[in-house]
């Protein structure tokens, strides 16, 4: 027996549809039906959608301190050149 597809309107905050659109585009050829087909499926039968391996973990963790040690700080030398530049 054949599956069917069936039409619907679905409605998305704007924020979830960029981000699903984005994800949509990156793994399936912009395809939007396929992409959320495939979550409600991973999600029916219990499947991970990403493995989280040791080597994963370190690498966000690395980011994670890179972003925090990555500090802009005041520098009076570019204080003073932003402030000529604003009063020509």
């Amino acid at each position: 027996m054949a599956k069917t597809s069936i039409k619907k309107s679905v409605s998305f905050r704007e924020d979830v549809f960029d981000y699903a659109f984005e994800q949509a585009d990156m793994y399936f050829g912009g395809n939007l039906s396929a992409y959320i087909t495939y979550l409600i499926c991973a999600d029916k039968h219990g499947l991970a959608r990403v493995a989280q391996t040791e080597e994963i973990a370190v690498a966000k963790e690395e980011i994670k301190e890179n972003l925090v040690e990555t500090k802009f700080e005041k520098n009076e030398e570019a204080e003073n050149f932003i402030d000529q530049f604003m009063n020509l």
